[in-house]
């Protein structure tokens, strides 16, 4: 049971998302359920998956890290924990 103070902490391993493979559709399946969902990507990816998570209205962001790969040419990773939002409202202005 969880506290209203206390947040659950994303179940399972990191989805990695990978240039070319369909992340969007295996994010569409994840997201039925009501559990906090983590994605992991690298290189060019990361701008698609952060264009795609910011234009859905009914996803939200819980946690966004960045950081540097160990190996630098690699460059930097994205490491963000979504969940769908029970109401979707339009933003404020």
């Amino acid at each position: 049971m969880e506290s209203l103070g206390e947040e659950s902490k994303p179940t399972g391993i990191p989805n990695i998302v990978r240039q070319g493979c369909k992340w969007k559709d295996k994010l569409e399946k994840l997201l039925q359920t009501d559990e906090k969902i983590t994605l992991l990507a690298l290189g060019n990816v990361k701008f698609d998956v952060l264009k795609h998570i910011h234009r859905r209205r009914d996803i939200e962001i819980m946690k966004l890290e960045t950081r540097y790969m160990k190996k630098r040419e690699k460059g930097t990773g994205v490491k963000v924990t979504v969940r769908k939002r029970i109401h979707a409202n339009p933003l404020q202005k």
